[in-house]
């Protein structure tokens, strides 16, 4: 009977967000509160289905002996979630829903130099990579080199488990990324093949680009990149479309039971994957939520401490040896859970809320719902879209923001967004044009395309 509610809690936390996006969602599909509903789908519902009939792959259980444990964690990511969905349907009081793909179609056609932006996104990439295997001590490229990459993720700098990620580095792969994205967008609304050859060849260059970062994530943000432009272009799902993204999913996952293997061994298998999705602190995590309720004493309560740390993230590490980790992560599993190894666990979104205000942060899923609404308006706005190209950030910035929220820390983000931002800013300036729009004063009420 236990184990039935808490499906049934997981159930209505993954259906009601899914049903919000769409009766709201301005983009079909890839709304954020769409994110959220899979995110809960494979960290909520997953999981607890899974441990209902297998209960050792539960992660939690390593740590947590208290027979409530599982429910306390229940209760409380219900609670976020469904105070996540308040935040959101608030947001949606006072908005109009409005259509932003014409708009997004004409900006996207106009795309310019777009054979000077593949190289150059091309290039981007092919230094960054130098830059990473030289800062690992790896002086060429082989099969020995992406095992090494995938095994350890990080280069440990101090004994108490803080590594450098070379986030910082990595940051400029945001380029060939942000290429991708826009050359895909100016394809689909052209329909000129060209083009969407140079976007296939710069898919297969972010796969390698997943593979050196040793994050299958990034396979999930690169099918979601495909899918977001396509959807905020107006795009259906026609058999074509849904054969086109079977196909991907189907080559994403062989590539990610790849990267399982180079991490674990040759003997890894698509079932090693499975495993380690429900058995880890992925997606919007049951498994985090139970451990914080659990173990989190009000004396090692942060309020509101971790949402302020991304003030002095942005110095580098190799200035700043000592560094705080701005990854709430690591002091999660060091100083929360007792485990002195390196690396971390992802604390997720509500973890990080509890770990600062306790049962208080579920009122944090009310703000980031009315957060995710707001940026979703503000992004695809008809207006935002002929000014300033906007629509092109929902997918680089504000999926990943929405990600960071929901599986991540939030400091951890915010540093490398805003690099990010400036890098994306003067990739618009230089390769898309933007229109003024002009509207007189006496008609600007009449001529709104949405209103707050």
């Amino acid at each position: 009977m236990e184990s039935f509610l808490i499906i049934m809690m997981a159930s209505l936390c993954t259906a009601l967000p899914f049903a919000l996006g769409q009766k709201y969602g301005l983009v079909r599909f890839i709304s954020p509160m769409h994110l959220v509903a899979y995110f809960c789908l494979f960290g909520f519902l997953l999981k607890v289905v899974t441990y209902a009939f297998v209960p050792e792959l539960a992660f939690y259980k390593r740590f947590v002996d208290n027979p409530w444990g599982d429910q306390l964690g229940v209760l409380y990511l219900s609670l976020f979630v469904l105070l996540l969905c308040a935040g959101y349907r608030f947001g949606c009081r006072s908005m109009v829903r409005a259509d932003g793909a014409t708009a997004a179609r004409m900006v996207a056609g106009g795309l310019s130099r777009r054979g000077a932006l593949t190289t150059f996104a091309f290039a981007i990439a092919a230094v960054t990579m130098a830059l990473i295997l030289r800062a690992r001590g790896v002086g060429g490229f082989d099969p020995g080199t992406l095992n090494a990459l995938n095994t350890a993720k990080q280069i440990n700098v101090n004994a108490d488990g803080v590594g450098a990620t070379l986030a910082g580095i990595k940051t400029l792969f945001v380029v060939p990324k942000f290429a991708f994205v826009m050359l895909l967008a100016n394809g689909l609304a052209t329909g000129a093949r060209r083009v969407l050859v140079q976007a296939g060849l710069l898919a297969l260059l972010l796969i390698l680009i997943a593979l050196m970062s040793g994050d299958r994530f990034e396979l999930v943000e690169l099918f979601i990149f495909g899918l977001a432009v396509h959807m905020i272009l107006g795009g259906g799902l026609s058999r074509r479309v849904v054969g086109v993204g079977a196909a991907l999913l189907l080559l994403l996952a062989a590539m990610s039971v790849y990267m399982t293997q180079l991490r674990l061994g040759g003997g890894a298998t698509t079932f090693a994957v499975l495993h380690q999705i429900v058995g880890s602190t992925y997606f919007l995590d049951i498994n985090a939520a139970v451990m914080v309720t659990d173990r989190v004493r009000p004396d090692q309560m942060l309020l509101g401490q971790s949402y302020v740390w991304w003030s002095f993230g942005w110095v580098p590490r190799a200035f700043w040896l000592e560094k705080p980790a701005i990854d709430l992560g690591v002091f999660f599993k060091r100083d929360v859970m007792g485990v002195y190894t390196g690396g971390a666990f992802n604390v997720t979104g509500p973890g990080e809320a509890f770990m600062n205000f306790g049962w208080a942060g579920i009122g944090v899923g009310f703000v980031l719902g009315w957060i995710y609404r707001k940026g979703e308006v503000l992004l695809l706005s008809s207006v935002a879209a002929i000014r300033y190209g906007a629509f092109l950030l929902y997918p680089m910035l504000f999926y990943p923001f929405v990600q960071a929220t929901l599986q991540s820390s939030f400091s951890a983000f915010i540093v490398g967004a805003v690099a990010q931002f400036m890098l994306l800013a003067l990739m618009i300036c230089l390769f898309l044009p933007r229109y003024t729009l002009w509207i007189s004063s006496r008609n600007k009420e009449r001529s709104q395309l949405y209103v707050t």
